[in-house]
């Protein structure tokens, strides 16, 4: 097998950088592919070539095998790497990478598809000798025939997509009550992310360890395991905190876990990069749950404490080498965490989100992996993953300690997402302790959802108004009318601020500024030192009741954009000053219920003519590979419906119209 020399990457963004970054050392031409939406993104300018594959969807561009082939023969690549996700475990594209002559970066096409379909892969894995959970996999099995299973499984259980993966198409049943419900609606999300609604059943295991095992195979037969990683904080079944080691596992457990992983590999041929994912119950027995054919988005914790680079390995087995490294030989040094910081809100059940990037800082103490770059823009449609913040230490503690001081000192503006999230988790005394499983993140929601305060950032955010618009001489709205140079008269504000709205005054003297409004004793900002660093990007420092700080301010319509300094979650501050009030909408019934982002619709739940009350769901909309309810905000009668089951929807386009309860 000769050695790559020119290769296409069928990824985008920090997965795509993240490959450019192993294989240019490795003196391997690089190629990169983007859809219309991705044209300035950094992979595309970082890789010596790119080509547009097509439109923004990415079943019209990512999703595209033709175009990724036609693609890597016109500029004459001999291999390509998928990443993860997008085509990453499709058979079908490994063996249309087989028959153009074009070697792919990891598995057999045989091995993918056994391992894709979970029935097929828990068959082989029993064959091999892996523990696996009780459960019913009949492809064709009826409602009826699943129903009858679960019943003999015995609650609760556990809906699986057979062609799943990313936690999609996953739903825990409590109670046959239930079990149709969530049968359907795992089924309708199977078949949206995957174009197949095929389920299986598992006895659930209730807060159980989420443990996967590393693996590398070569082409020669030789395979070693490099450890496990614990991914056993999840949002939706999917993960957002992983480290390496587990602290759930000993050595006498690493090695049976890491044995049954390899009996795995040689039971499939398996070559490459893979992962062989367990459940861990509390009195220590594991079972096996699936097996990715690909590189994971933790993959960097295992090469932070084994200092082995994954992904150049996966280069140089695809190269026909052979894998040097030996199992008795592989050593783990500290412990490393990853956040996965993602565009979206915990508060409003981990929304997704999208906007513009104001503002991007990553701690340059801690590994980043990332495409944000200030000026850019977060869209709808693809994954809400943004950046992998990843930190190793000497212990576990300290690693828990250096990952919330990195989120602390990372500033993202300009949309929500869960910075904050994130370092509360890793703050945590529960996690810090290391005694959790799968239900940490439902078991301690309040703490970790818990508002913050926006007192300090409302007031930034009322005196960068009054200085703006004294400092600029522009006009101010008529309530604000009346100012004088030679008399410090104050400035009457409107601010909205996590959902409160503050009625503010602002009084100028010399340098200082004081601010009513925002509790029993006015506020004082001393030393006001504004700093343009950038296009409608502002740094503020200032003393606040005898406490300096640093702000970050960013204009964004009717609104500022407020970080503090080490504070990860930046405050939205609305200008209502500027509205009238009819524009506020204040106790006003709305009628028009628009989509909240781009996305899909999976169910429509209402008709014309039916009253709903306060929290009714209306329809179900699919958008960064995650399924959203949109609800009623009050009772009502739906006056009209103007979407079906799979129409595409624009932000803010309107679904379902409500008129008053009479």
């Amino acid at each position: 097998m000769p050695r790559i020399k020119k290769l296409l990457i069928a990824n985008r963004n920090e997965i795509a950088r993240r490959i450019l970054r192993a294989a240019q050392p490795l003196g391997i031409a690089t190629v990169a592919v983007y859809s219309e939406a991705d044209a300035q993104a950094l992979h595309v300018q970082e890789a010596d070539e790119a080509y547009c594959i097509g439109p923004a969807p990415s079943l019209e561009s990512y999703l595209r095998i033709d175009k990724l082939i036609e693609t890597a023969l016109k500029a004459g690549a001999d291999a390509i790497h998928p990443g993860y996700g997008f085509v990453s475990e499709s058979p079908a594209f490994a063996q249309a990478c087989a028959e153009a002559g074009i070697t792919l970066v990891g598995p057999t096409p045989q091995a993918i598809a056994d391992m894709a379909d979970k029935a097929c892969a828990k068959e082989i894995a029993q064959q091999a000798g892996l523990p696996c959970i009780p459960g019913f996999s009949e492809p064709n099995a009826s409602v009826a025939d699943l129903m009858a299973a679960a019943q003999r499984i015995g609650y609760p259980v556990m809906i699986k997509a057979l062609a799943g993966g990313g936690g999609r198409g996953m739903r825990l049943v409590l109670n046959e009550s239930e079990f149709a419900s969530q049968l359907h609606s795992a089924q309708l999300e199977a078949k949206n992310a995957f174009n197949d609604d095929r389920v299986m059943l598992e006895k659930a295991i209730i807060n159980p360890r989420h443990i996967e095992i590393q693996v590398l195979a070569d082409t020669h037969g030789h395979a070693v395991h490099l450890g496990e990683r614990d991914c056993s904080v999840q949002r939706r079944h999917q993960k957002i905190v992983e480290e390496a080691p587990s602290p759930a596992v000993n050595s006498e457990l690493r090695a049976r876990m890491g044995e049954a992983a390899l009996k795995l590999v040689h039971a499939t041929n398996y070559v490459g990069a893979g992962t062989v994912e367990f459940l861990l119950d509390t009195q220590g027995d594991f079972y096996f749950i699936e097996m990715n054919t690909r590189l994971q988005v933790e993959h960097g914790v295992t090469e932070a404490i084994t200092g082995i680079d994954l992904v150049q390995w996966q280069l140089r087995i695809a190269s026909g080498e052979q894998l040097t490294l030996q199992q008795e030989h592989i050593r783990f040094n500290g412990h490393a965490i990853q956040g996965r910081l993602c565009a979206e809100d915990p508060a409003r059940d981990f929304m997704p989100q999208t906007g513009p990037v104001l503002a991007w800082q990553a701690d340059p103490h801690s590994r980043c992996d990332h495409a944000l770059q200030m000026g850019g823009e977060v869209s709808p449609w693809y994954d809400s993953l943004l950046a992998k913040v990843i930190v190793h230490a000497d212990n576990r503690l300290a690693a828990c300690e250096k990952l919330a001081d990195a989120l602390n000192r990372t500033v993202l503006v300009g949309f929500e997402h869960n910075a904050l999230y994130l370092q509360r988790i890793a703050s945590h005394p529960v996690f810090q302790g290391g005694e959790f499983g799968t239900g940490f993140l439902a078991e301690h929601a309040e703490a970790l959802l818990q508002a913050q305060t926006k007192i300090l950032e409302c007031a930034v955010a009322a005196v960068f108004l009054a200085h703006q618009q004294n400092t600029t001489q522009a006009a101010w709205p008529s309530a604000l009318s009346g100012f004088s140079s030679t008399r410090a008269l104050p400035r009457p504000l409107k601010l909205k601020v996590n959902g409160n709205t503050h009625q503010i005054k602002v009084n100028k003297i010399s340098n200082d500024y004081t601010v009513d409004g925002l509790g029993d004793t006015p506020l004082l900002l001393a030393n006001w030192q504004p700093a343009v660093t950038g296009q409608n990007v502002h740094k503020i420092q200032s003393t606040i009741n005898g406490t300096s700080a640093q702000y970050l301010v960013a204009l964004n319509g009717n609104g500022i954009w407020v970080q503090r300094w080490l504070n990860p979650q930046a405050a939205f501050i609305e200008d209502e000053s500027l509205l009238s009030a009819s524009a506020l909408g204040e106790g006003v019934f709305q009628p028009n219920i628009t989509s909240p982002m781009n996305g899909k619709i999976t169910q429509v739940l209402v008709q014309p003519g039916q009253q709903v009350e306060a929290g009714t769901v209306l329809v179900c909309l699919e958008a960064m590979k995650m399924e959203h309810r949109i609800t009623a905000k009050s009772a009502a009668v739906v006056e009209a419906v103007h979407v079906n089951v799979g129409d595409q929807m624009k932000l803010k386009q309107i679904m379902v119209q409500l008129k008053p309860t009479q």
